[in-house]
């Protein structure tokens, strides 16, 4: 299996680091798994953003309907963030196993010292709602409206490895308008709570965002993309197709 890391970052609590600037895939023993990417442009309509976060040193938000918060960028007029719901999340089939797909798009600077971004909280939620918003960052929960549902499917910092991160080199991409990450979590994690699914994501410690947007962004197609076979750098005897590479987006734009 690809070894993860650790990072000290001063007095700070270390975390477990899956480190795909090293090695990929990482494995965060917990339903999720973790590639680099390097997918390139195929035309519009490739992939379909549904939130874009952009803050210095560090940013955080999520994808509503609602009123947005924290460092996600205005959806009015743009579409930039928006509801999506489970439907619209494909699988993928992994050693067997079937896996939602994620797609991360980061844009930072293309510099030795800045190029790397970590990702230190990832959560997924079902809610029986579109517009979720008053996300509380300590309780993880979300306070309006109060009466829907609303469920917590993956933690980043849950399971075996307790706080871990996500550490990311954006030159092993080919830069603006090239994806950089995918994350698999386990289907049949997704149970309960309603259609709507939202995105929560943290980046910037000890890694700073420090460029443009980072875009969160589905596949568009059928909801059962061809098997992807395990890569023999995690599980040995097989090797990923190039079917992930073969796809991508409309070129990205840096935002101020």
């Amino acid at each position: 299996m690809a070894a993860g890391g650790a990072f000290f970052c001063g007095s700070a609590k270390a975390e477990v680091t899956l480190n795909l600037a090293l090695s990929s895939p990482q494995d965060g023993l917990n339903g999720a798994l973790f590639y680099s990417t390097d997918i390139q442009p195929t035309g519009t309509g490739v992939i379909q953003p549904f939130v874009r976060i952009q803050g210095k040193p560090t940013e955080a938000g999520y994808n509503t309907d609602g009123p947005i918060e924290f460092d996600t960028k205005d959806h009015t007029g743009q579409n930039w963030t928006h509801s999506i719901t489970l439907s619209q999340v494909p699988i993928v089939t992994i050693g067997g196993v079937q896996y939602r797909e994620f797609l991360l798009d980061i844009n930072e600077t293309d510099s030795k010292a800045g190029r790397f971004l970590s990702m230190n909280e990832f959560e997924v939620y079902l809610s029986d709602t579109n517009v979720l918003t008053g996300f509380n960052t300590t309780t993880h929960t979300f306070s309006t409206p109060g009466t829907a549902t609303t469920n917590l499917v993956y933690d980043l910092d849950a399971g075996v490895n307790g706080d871990q991160l996500v550490r990311m080199d954006y030159s092993q991409a080919s830069g603006s308008g090239s994806g950089d990450m995918f994350v698999y979590i386990k289907n049949s994690l997704f149970v309960g709570s309603g259609p709507y699914v939202y995105l929560y994501s943290k980046f910037g410690t000890p890694d700073a965002s420090d460029a443009g947007f980072e875009e969160w962004a589905t596949r568009p197609g059928p909801n059962n993309p061809p098997s992807v076979p395990l890569p023999a750098s995690l599980w040995g005897g097989l090797t990923l197709l190039g079917a992930l590479g073969a796809n991508k987006i409309r070129s990205r734009r840096r935002s101020a």
